[in-house]
Parts: C-alpha cells; structure tokens; sequence
C-alpha cells in the first residue's frame, strides 16, 4: 500500500511539475496541432479528390465529403473493402465508422507514438542529470519514483490524444458538411482511447531509456533510434514471415508493439483484450528493462 500511495503522490507531483514547467501544455498543444493538421489534410485531399470525380463524370459539386458518404454506403465499396481487409467482421465494423473518424483513428495510431518518445523520453533523465533526481530518494523508492513520473507521463498523453480528437472533430465540423457530429464524436473518442492503449507501449520504452542516461537529448536520440528499429523489424516481419522457421518472426513481432496495432481495429474484446495485455506488458517490460540498469546506477 506504502507503494503504491507513493506512486499515487509522484504521479501528482509529475503532473504539477509538468505545468510549471510548461511541458504540460506544451504536449497539449502538439497533440491539438496534430489533431487539427491531420483532419485538415483529410478534408483537402478528399475535396480534391472529389473534385477530379465531379470533373471527369461531369456531374455538379457537392459539398465535401457528400461524394464519399454516398460511396461509403454502397454496395460494391463495401465489397471491395471487405476483400482488402480480409475480414467481413472488420469491413463492416470500420465501414460504419464516419470517414474521417476512420483517418483520425488511423493518424492517432501513426503519429502518437512518435510525440510520446519526443515528449517523455527527457522526463526522468533530465532530473538525474541535474541532481534533482537525488531528493526525491530520501522521501520514497526509486521504483515508486519512477513509476509515478511514468503514470503522471500516461494521463498527459491521455489528454493530449483526446484533445486532439477534440481538434479533428471540429475541423469535421466546420469544413464537411456531411460530417456525423454525434458519430464522429463516440468514434474518434474511442480511436482516442485505443490510441492512448497502444501509445502505452511506447511511453514504457521511453521511460525506459530515460532511466538509462543523465542527458535529456540521449534519451530522446535513443527511443527514436528504437522507434525505427521496431518500425523496420514490423516491415521486416509482415514481409519475411511464412511456414517453417519463418515463424520466428511472428514470434519477434509479437514482441513491438506494431504487431498487436491491427487486432485494436477489430471491435470484439477477443481481439482488443489480448492486443491490450500484449501492449501493456511490453510497455513494461520496455520500462523494467531500463529500471534495471537504473536502480543500480549511483545518482
């Protein structure tokens, strides 16, 4: 119990300190830009799209997102998707979803990742550079200390990723306007929440190598160098696997958390539930991996 009030307490601290430093609104607003740049690219190559196929069928412009509505909903579409896909539980599922929720959920899962490493990587790394780090171990455990920053870390991300569904959906709002405002709400807060699930992983892998080093910018270089690491092990696997010893890559992909982002599309718990273990479990074992070294370090 001693434990865990303790992490409760970092965990408070981390979010107190993260707003006077200005980290905190600094994630904040990264995630808001992201949110409102990916929605809006999605509008404007749909409008172009749309446009070309108003052109060549010599037809009248609809407003944006009018066209692609209607072939959302049509028959031979859906055909088509539920071949690409493979999987007419998922066709049906994601083809029920409103189009750029379908973007947001997609560009949430690609970029997320990416802002937790640029953002969290420094956050331990810098206070045992500094020596502030030292203080905090006459009041608890380096454990309890580090696991704290980590959950104080988790609920910023959180935040940031429904802010930035916030974003999208009013850029939706004011440029579609064929947009399912209630739909696309329920929509991109639950692509929020899988993308908070997923990015999980990768904020135990930078809390990982923040432990690892004295230097905020060492830390950061690393979680990106491992980002592309695991990036070309996920290309690697999806292209090299197959019967054989060739398993031993669906065992290596098992491992990144890139192996278990398809299985969070699905809408059944029998796919998300052990996708969510999986990437909770790595996501700690990315963290421990680092806790190791860190806990024997002389600070």
């Amino acid at each position: 119990m001693a434990f865990l009030r303790d992490v409760w307490v970092v965990a408070r601290h981390e979010l107190a300190y993260s707003a006077r430093r200005r980290r905190a609104a600094v994630l904040l607003l990264l995630y808001l830009l992201a949110g409102v740049a990916g929605a809006n690219l999605f509008v404007t190559v749909l409008n172009r799209i749309e446009d070309q196929l108003a052109e060549s069928m010599r037809i009248e412009r609809t407003p944006t997102g009018s066209t692609t509505a209607a072939l959302w909903q049509s028959r031979p579409f859906r055909r088509i998707l539920t071949r690409l896909v493979g999987d007419n539980a998922l066709a049906k599922s994601l083809l029920s979803v409103p189009p750029l929720a379908l973007w947001y959920g997609w560009f949430s899962l690609m970029v997320s990742p990416l802002l937790a490493v640029l953002l969290c990587a420094p956050a331990i790394a810098e206070e045992t550079g500094s020596g502030s780090a030292r203080f905090m171990m006459f009041r608890t455990s380096r454990a309890a200390w580090c696991a704290g920053k980590t959950m104080g870390q988790a609920a910023l991300l959180l935040a940031g990723l429904v802010l930035s569904a916030a974003g999208a959906w009013c850029v939706g709002n004011l440029r579609m306007a064929s947009f399912a405002s209630a739909a696309g709400a329920r929509a991109m807060l639950v692509f929020a929440f899988r993308g908070w699930l997923y990015t999980l992983a990768f904020l135990g892998l930078a809390m990982g190598v923040s432990q690892m080093t004295r230097s905020a910018h060492k830390a950061t270089g690393f979680g990106l160098v491992a980002l592309v690491v695991f990036a070309a092990l996920a290309a690697a696997a999806r292209r090299y696997s197959g019967p054989g010893w060739r398993r031993g890559w669906d065992l290596l992909e098992m491992l990144i958390p890139q192996g278990h982002r398809l299985d969070l599309w699905y809408p059944d718990l029998s796919h998300q539930l052990p996708a969510v273990v999986f990437l909770a479990g790595l996501g700690w074992l990315y963290f421990l991996i680092g806790h190791f070294l860190f806990a024997r370090r002389d600070l």
